[in-house]
């Protein structure tokens, strides 16, 4: 089917009024507020256990009056299928707290919110609000999910090994790492064998967040890795001429500085397969550099609460004009199905206010989504990187996690079996993205 999204459907004229809400920020007395009524279901894979449950209640003894939310926790690993399931029988949730690679395959279940305006709801007006990264929710035709959450990617560095090595500085550039490399990698004098690493690059089955740091490494020289050009979906890695295929040289580099510290011919040769997974390795002791997300920062304190560790901002490449990251973002969005779609507009427009937004973000020790709420610095040292990364995050349009997840291992192990050069698997990966693109042209 065409990439097009139809709204005003027969749903239309209540999605329409209930934007008006949105801009205008009514308070609890206001009729449109006291219209909304019984209660809507919120499908997510944030866990209630950790203080969302206690938030949704405050929420609704706020809106006691008039409406109430009811959130639901759904396993990541299952999510997507719970929804194709629900929907294919009829049932399912009002609203989804949506990840960033379930949006574009699930666009199509969702009522999109029209600009308008009258109501102020305009792409200015979402871009003036929310950080960058939340504007892969944006459409021709309207808005597709609301920011709720964002997950930025960070450099987690182990500070005893850095002072072992008498390392002073964290790396700012990627560059740096190709010094800072070998006094990081230590290895067993009789077999060989490393011992300690600096940076888990190279691999992939055993490299937590692989797919993620390479798209990120993409991000940083400008490839967007899926663009819409003239209203369809396109992959930007390679650029096809007549009887000619050519690989953007930047992708080719960014991907080849990857691979590279899993040669063992090279001198900044610091990880292989055989070692254990990279989070684990970095919680014993044994990683110098770790790249995950703010989300893992708790959990790393509660596996190893002697782990002398802090957090900095990811490098970037020597030059770059953009300081980029990658992060996860999460976005409210209410599901044409609903059978209470008015409230749950309303109800996605409250927990988007300052305060609901807030409360969230410091529930799960994120950043916020508002920008108005990232002028307000913190004083903890983690928690400021995690503000200044989402500020600089971005992500990409990825048409379906599980199969691009493949298609990632799979250039990964062909460069570093030796079976491919990087150009080829960058080919390779350009034509995987466009087949699985064409389910939404």
């Amino acid at each position: 089917m065409k990439f097009q999204y139809i709204f005003l459907t027969l749903f239309g004229v209540a999605a329409v009024v209930a934007v008006i809400v949105f801009a205008k920020m009514p308070s609890k007395a206001d009729p449109k507020i006291a219209g909304a009524q019984g209660t809507v279901t919120i499908w997510g894979t944030f866990s209630g256990s950790g203080g969302l449950d206690k938030m949704i209640n405050t929420f609704n003894q706020d809106y006691k009056d008039t409406f109430s939310v009811n959130y639901a926790y759904h396993d990541p690993k299952t999510f997507d299928r719970d929804i194709v399931e629900a929907l294919a029988s009829g049932k399912g949730p009002d609203i989804l707290l949506l990840p960033d690679d379930l949006i574009l395959r699930h666009t199509d279940k969702i009522e999109l919110i029209p600009y308008s305006a009258t109501s102020g709801v305009t792409p200015g007006w979402f871009q003036g609000t929310f950080i960058q990264a939340a504007e892969i929710y944006l459409r021709d035709q309207g808005i597709a999910a609301l920011p709720f959450a964002i997950d930025p990617m960070v450099m987690y560095w182990n500070r005893d090994l850095f002072n072992n090595a008498s390392i002073t500085e964290t790396p700012k550039h990627w560059d740096e790492l190709l010094t800072l490399a070998p006094k990081l990698t230590l290895r067993d004098p009789k077999t060989g064998d490393i011992i300690q690493s600096a940076v888990s690059f190279g691999e992939y089955v055993n490299v937590d967040n692989a797919k993620d740091i390479i798209a990120m490494l993409f991000l940083q020289v400008g490839v967007h890795i899926v663009n819409m050009e003239s209203g369809h979906l396109v992959v930007d890695l390679i650029t096809r001429r007549t009887n000619e295929v050519v690989v953007n040289q930047d992708v080719a580099s960014a991907f080849r500085f990857f691979m590279d510290f899993s040669n063992p011919l090279k001198n900044i040769y610091s990880w292989n397969r055989a070692l254990p997974k990279s989070r684990d390795n970095f919680i014993n002791g044994n990683l110098a550099m770790y790249f995950g997300y703010a989300s893992e920062y708790k959990l790393l304190q509660a596996k190893n609460p002697h782990l002398n560790f802090a957090v900095a901002p990811v490098p970037l490449p020597r030059g770059a004009k953009v300081d980029i990251t990658f992060a996860h973002m999460h976005g409210l969005a209410v599901m044409k199905s609903s059978r209470n779609k008015g409230t749950a507009f309303v109800a996605v427009q409250r927990l988007l206010d300052p305060k609901s937004s807030g409360e969230f973000a410091e529930v799960f020790n994120l950043p916020p989504v508002r920008r108005d709420l990232l002028n307000k610095r913190p004083t903890d040292a983690a928690l400021s990187v995690f503000y200044d990364s989402a500020i600089r995050a971005r992500t990409w349009l990825d048409p379906r996690p599980e199969e691009t997840n493949t298609a990632f291992q799979n250039i990964v192990e062909s460069v570093s079996s030796g079976r491919n050069p990087v150009s080829e698997a960058i080919d390779s990966l350009s034509n995987k993205l466009s087949a699985l693109l064409q389910y939404y042209q």
